[in-house]
């Protein structure tokens, strides 16, 4: 007689869904379109010291399963140069300097196929030499299900990319010269060289 075990398995979607400026008082909202391309920040160098740079990342959970099921804990992993913003992630606890964890899901029974978010805003430090690439990683570092069942692919809390627990957000910071910050997701500027490459050997090329 053959039995059929279900199974359990959480897994874990970090994505950047809004960056906030606030430059000489003046403060501006970029909302990040979902799967977006790798996102950078320019920000002049001569507004560095009145200039705040404010990401806000959205964290889904979702059940791939077969059992229903709690991420009852999640752990986010801020990356040097960014900092936790207390007043605006109540639902976040600073466990260590570089690590934060919530529960703000601990009561949401997910049942095969539902998803729940949760959100966390991290605040750039500012310095014109604090640039380059922030990633910032978040994973389900706790789960449950009335089964006592451990997830088919992922171990909580253990910090190894590659399970579908764990993910993270990418942005880049750079000083320029302009007049104002700009934000570009870098895949659509690429695009756009090679497109205009392409007509130009077309053009002067193929003739």
């Amino acid at each position: 007689e053959k039995v059929y075990v279900k199974y359990f398995d959480l897994s874990l979607k970090k994505d950047l869904v809004k960056i906030i400026i606030t430059e000489d008082g003046t403060t501006k909202e970029v909302q990040v379109p979902k799967d977006a391309p790798l996102q950078k920040v320019e920000i002049h160098r001569k507004r560095v010291k009145t200039t705040t740079v404010k990401f806000v990342y959205n964290i889904t959970v979702k059940n791939e399963g077969e059992i229903a099921g709690y991420a009852t804990e999640i752990k986010d992993y801020i990356p040097q140069g960014l900092e936790f913003i207390a007043d605006e992630n109540k639902q976040w606890t600073k466990v260590s300097d570089n690590v934060i964890t919530t529960n703000a899901l601990a009561n949401t029974k997910l049942e095969p196929g539902q998803t729940a978010s949760v959100q966390v805003v991290l605040k750039w430090v500012n310095d014109e030499n604090n640039l380059g690439s922030k990633i910032n990683v978040a994973e389900i570092s706790a789960d449950k299900n009335d089964s006592n069942t451990p997830d088919i692919d992922s171990k909580p809390n253990n910090n190894i990319k590659g399970e579908d627990d764990i993910d993270d957000a990418e942005v880049i910071l750079t000083i320029s010269t302009g007049s104002a910050p700009t934000y570009i997701g870098l895949t659509f500027t690429v695009l756009a060289i090679m497109g205009t490459g392409i007509a130009l050997i077309k053009k002067y090329v193929l003739i």
